[in-house]
């Protein structure tokens, strides 16, 4: 079986770490900012994930192009939310996609899901602290709105399907996700990845729970003393937690 090919518009910060994700979960990578073959790409493509953290100048046509692309040859179709509500240009870039596109998975962190509910303050940059007392809920009115899979990220997981019904806590993983940058970027490609094979829900659960999985191993190996090294000792973990569970479903 030929491996999934992902279409990510992504976040420039951290586009190799994405690919490399990726690579290690048995998938191919695409990446490209260019609009004039977007259309093309993301009809050709298993899965295609939106990561708005670095909008181009043509953000929302670009957008546009893949996912109606994606969308007319029924591709799963991810959305990570990153800074939405920060910048008017990027927001309104989002709001354009949501407007027309049925999602498949829409991810982000608390303040990032809180304003696409029209919740609470816009965040401040791309992090968040997660107020956890009302994260499973604004999580699951997320999910009611768009019809779409969504989970918040933070010291804790929440993730609904899209009905607002099913719901996961997901719990674990290691201080030193929250000093190291890219990793939730990463995360957003994995679940693409997934949903190439798996629904939307599930593909989101199995992604959040590799990666806390991950994290807590890296932790622990003696050569992850710090974030820099815990990076390394996180994707090698990542690749061999991922092959065990292959073995396992097979």
């Amino acid at each position: 079986m030929a491996k999934p090919l992902v279409y990510q518009i992504t976040n420039t910060v951290s586009a190799q770490l994405q690919a490399d994700c990726v690579a290690l979960l048995g998938g191919v990578s695409i990446m490209s900012p260019q609009k004039g073959e977007a259309a093309e790409i993301a009809s050709s493509c298993d899965a295609l994930l939106i990561n708005i953290g670095t909008p181009p100048d043509c953000a929302r046509e670009l957008y546009l192009a893949a996912a109606r692309a994606a969308a007319a040859a029924k591709r799963p179709i991810v959305m990570d939310a990153v800074g939405y509500g920060f910048s008017r240009f990027r927001t309104e870039a989002a709001d354009a996609l949501l407007s027309e596109i049925k999602f498949s998975v829409i991810k982000g962190n608390f303040s990032e899901i809180a304003a696409l509910c029209g919740e609470g303050a816009a965040p401040r940059g791309v992090s968040s602290e997660c107020e956890e007392t009302r994260a499973a809920e604004i999580t699951a009115k997320c999910a009611r709105k768009f019809g779409a899979a969504v989970y918040c990220t933070g010291e804790r997981d929440f993730l609904s399907d899209a009905a607002g019904d099913r719901r996961e806590v997901i719990e674990g993983g290691s201080r030193l996700l929250a000093m190291t940058s890219g990793i939730g970027c990463a995360l957003g490609s994995a679940t693409a990845l997934f949903c190439a094979e798996y629904e939307p829900f599930e593909a989101s659960l199995r992604a959040l729970k590799l990666f806390r999985r991950a994290a807590a191993l890296a932790e622990k190996d003696s050569a992850s003393a710090g974030p820099y090294s815990f990076r390394t000792a996180f994707m090698d973990w990542l690749a061999e937690l991922n092959s065990e569970e292959e073995k396992n479903v097979r």
